[in-house]
């Protein structure tokens, strides 16, 4: 089925690209893309030479390296992660130093749909087009200026703060020498019980860690004042213990780990704040707008993935509104809807049985009494019968179906490798 612009009012742009059989591919890194835990990969006793888990997560991502030799350039993957730059480039680095497999992708989105950097000459660097349309989308949002004016916003709260900049606000258990707590070591306690931790590196996103001794109250307070007098399209949230990231406080003279003092600063654009739709809705945009005939694919497992997996979120694209008062059923009634849906060129593939995932499970099935195919669910991504990469092909399998240029466009070895002999789908 090809994708009509003229039936949703679509007018192509005069930079139309020609990529029929390209497949972008979005995935979450922790349990989506990467089977294992950070523990898994990152300590020094795991996954150790002659283990089964060891030789399953070679096993995994072997045959991913070989689909995408297969591919030969039709397939991109981009890590969509909650982690900075800084704490996925530490786990790359320690599978490295275990000698394990692993296949680097072509781009990493960080920050829940922070910044994004590409690889070039073996090298991660940010994708700069990506945070100077932010800048303008956010009404001038530009990460260093404001982090010096919060910076003026806290001496004001607090006399003589030890301002630090860390690659990661975790512990030395997390990320080593990189770490928050490796920073504070570095310093006198009468300093590195008074600090504020800006990790670096982020244009998208603004991640500050304080000492329990801070007023973050106030300093909350004073920040949201100060974006709302410049008209800067920002959120501010603040975590007084945020257990998803555990840090260091000095507590007379003591270091203690637990759960961290964390703020977070995000634009927002359409009034939401940025997030893992964002690459992900621009990438299909282009598909729909410039009809290349292409595939998008979002994989996660999470809450924080739920607004790129669900496709109601991309129907704007086709000048579509969706009241979102009105309960799933009746929002399928409407055949406008369903007839957007069933020629969206994308993909989502659900990992795991996440409640905050379920009403995903339901609208799946709901589509499908329609004959209409959206979702992939899977149990787990080392699954060797339906795991990440199975479930990758089968949405590709399912679109080259409806779509002839698309699966002439990708090649015949491609087309040819996501049969698997043909048993899945025979």
């Amino acid at each position: 089925m090809f994708i009509n612009p003229i039936k949703f009012n679509i007018i192509p742009n005069s930079s139309i690209s020609f990529k029929a059989g390209q497949t972008n591919v979005f995935a979450d890194f922790d349990k989506t893309y990467s089977p294992f835990s950070h523990v898994d990969m990152c300590a020094d006793w795991t996954l150790s030479e002659g283990s089964e888990r060891r030789n399953l997560f070679n096993d995994y991502f072997q045959k991913i390296k070989d689909f995408s030799d297969t591919a030969k350039g039709k397939v991109l993957l981009t890590i969509t992660t909650g982690r900075n730059v800084s704490e996925y480039q530490y786990v790359e680095k320690r599978l490295k130093d275990k000698h394990l497999n692993y296949f680097s992708p072509d781009a990493i989105v960080t920050k829940d749909g922070g910044d994004r950097f590409v690889k070039k000459d073996d090298r991660w660097q940010k994708d700069i087009n990506k945070s100077q349309n932010i800048e303008k989308a956010a009404n001038g949002w530009n990460a260093l200026k404001i982090k010096i004016a919060i910076k003026d916003i806290i001496r004001q709260e607090f006399k003589n703060p030890a301002f630090i900049e860390s690659p990661v606000n975790r512990t030395k258990d997390d990320y080593g020498d990189i770490s928050l707590e490796a920073q504070l070591d570095k310093l006198p306690a009468e300093k590195a019980q008074n600090y504020v931790s800006f990790t670096k590196d982020e244009d998208n996103a603004i991640e500050i860690a304080f000492s329990n001794n801070i007023p973050t109250e106030s300093i909350k307070e004073k920040i949201e004042d100060y974006l709302k007098e410049n008209n800067i399209k920002a959120v501010v949230k603040h975590y007084p213990k945020d257990y998803n990231g555990y840090c260091p406080q000095i507590i007379n003279g003591r270091k203690e780990i637990v759960p961290g003092n964390k703020m977070f600063i995000k634009p927002t654009l359409d009034n939401k704040q940025i997030s893992k739709l964002y690459d992900v809705k621009e990438a299909l945009k282009n598909v729909v707008i410039n009809n290349t005939n292409d595939l998008i694919i979002a994989a996660g497992d999470e809450g924080n993935d739920e607004e790129m997996l669900n496709p109601l979120n991309y129907l704007d694209i086709y000048g579509i509104k969706v009241d979102k008062t009105k309960q799933i059923k009746e929002l399928f009634k409407d055949e406008k809807i369903l007839s957007a849906l069933e020629e969206m060129p994308f993909c989502a593939i659900l990992v795991g049985n996440s409640e905050r995932l379920e009403h995903l499970r339901q609208m799946d099935s709901l589509l499908r009494e329609k004959g209409i195919n959206k979702f992939i669910c899977i149990a787990d991504s080392l699954d060797k019968d339906n795991g990440l990469l199975k479930a990758i092909k089968t949405a590709m399998y399912n679109y080259a179906e409806q779509n002839p240029e698309y699966s002439y466009e990708m090649g015949m070895d491609l087309y040819t490798s996501l049969m698997d002999g043909g048993s899945i789908w025979s």
